[in-house]
């Protein structure tokens, strides 16, 4: 594991310095095309090379991917993003936040879900419909990396940005829970099924992680206070949230990836208010280069695999194809709903901006959670189909909308 994790963040820093010195693209959208350029290429090596090829899965399946994000570095993802955002900014958006992040995602997986299942057996796909749900859940979360540098560059209104930044923190913890709670219901059977006893569990995992990672967080800062002036035990002070408190909140069966961005928030609030300038500057460029190597190397990963657990014959083009319609039009419904309940009432916003609805889902890009959550469905749910279609709605989303959002953005002007 070690070995492999090392030669795949060689590989990371390398397309990392090819990205920053030949493509020029923001590093997510720069390593999602170098790393379906490996998956190219180990196809011919694959059929050209066979002998050669064989090095290749023992590499990846040393590395779960699974594993290695849901319970290695997501912890760190999760906060290192929180630990970033201006809670003041964050706060004058609360309600279209939690309304996107909450009622969104829900609505997402569940139009997502629907419009598959019925889509899918059109095609002669006969996938059971709670299946589908699953794919819901899991490509409904957004990943804005690759979108708020873009924004930043063409100075977008703070409320949009800070909306879709503290949607996408949120929705990966809602998406996770939905997940979690639908694969209850698969593995127990519909005959089981208590709307009560979903409820509870969905409550018990979202509302009981953030309670506990603000607790968390809130313990953290009376700890940094009393170390102010010491920026290295401040650091690995964050460093033991982010890893013993996420590993506790899983312990506890609730919400790690929403303990990790409640927690970073409070404590990313008192850094920003109160930590001194060493202490500030060197949490920040931590958590940042944390940032740049863990998600470098889940998207030179995520090209490695793909050619290695997917067999040709799961790669069915046409439902991939019909997926990323279904996944753009579920973020068009799961949008424009929320922003109805946010702003209709408000006479100020007396008609419905499509201007920026269409920019709230031409930049819900899809990112490495998505495909962790593929990963981590059972063969017998039809696995390498939903894994590959996964990839091919996250590499179109990384790839197309991420390139073309400059120019949705300066075609809407806002």
């Amino acid at each position: 594991m070690y070995q492999s994790f090392m030669i795949l963040l060689t590989f990371a820093t390398l397309l990392t310095f090819i990205n920053y010195r030949y493509l020029k693209l923001p590093l997510t959208i720069g390593l999602m095309i170098q790393g379906i350029l490996i998956s190219i290429i180990m196809i011919g090596v694959r059929h050209y090379l066979p002998f050669n090829f064989a090095i290749i899965p023992d590499l990846v399946e040393k590395i779960d991917f699974q594993d290695f994000l849901m319970n290695g570095i997501l912890s760190f993802l999760l906060f290192a993003g929180s630990i970033h955002i201006d809670i003041k900014n964050l706060n004058k958006e609360r309600v279209p936040v939690l309304v996107f992040a909450i009622i969104g995602t829900l609505l997402s997986t569940i139009i997502i879900g629907t419009l598959s299942y019925y889509v899918f057996s059109l095609i002669g796909l006969s996938i059971p419909i709670l299946y589908c749900m699953l794919f819901g859940a899991l490509i409904s979360p957004t990943d804005p990396i690759a979108v708020l540098a873009i924004f930043k560059d063409y100075n977008v209104r703070k409320d949009i940005s800070t909306t879709i930044e503290g949607e996408s923190l949120l929705n990966d913890g809602i998406g996770i829970v939905v997940f979690i709670t639908i694969l209850h219901l698969i593995k127990g059977g519909m005959e089981s099924f208590s709307y009560t006893e979903t409820l509870l569990l969905f409550l018990k995992e979202a509302i009981g992680g953030v309670v506990f990672g603000a607790g968390l967080g809130l313990i953290a800062v009376l700890f940094l206070k009393n170390i102010k002036h010491d920026s290295k035990s401040a650091v690995m002070a964050t460093l033991v949230v982010a890893t013993g408190g996420y590993a506790l909140a899983n312990y506890l069966d609730i919400s790690g990836a929403l303990s990790m961005v409640a927690a970073g928030l409070i404590i990313g609030n008192w850094v920003n208010k109160s930590a001194t300038k060493d202490t500030k500057n060197l949490l920040d460029s931590f958590w940042e280069v944390i940032d740049t190597i863990f998600n470098s190397s889940l998207f030179v990963l995520i090209g490695m695999m793909i050619i290695v657990i997917v067999d040709p014959s799961d790669m069915n083009i046409g439902a991939a194809v019909l997926a990323i319609v279904i996944v753009l039009f579920g973020r068009f419904a799961s949008v424009l709903l929320p922003y109805i309940i946010v702003y209709k009432p408000h006479k100020s916003f007396p008609f419905i901006n499509f201007k920026i609805i269409t920019i709230l889902t031409w930049s819900g890009l899809r990112g490495a959670l998505a495909f962790a959550l593929a990963l981590s469905i059972d063969d017998s749910y039809n696995k390498n189909f939903f894994v590959f279609i996964t990839y091919c709605v996250v590499a179109f989303s990384i790839i197309v909308q991420g390139l073309t959002i400059p120019k949705v953005i300066k075609k809407m002007k806002i």
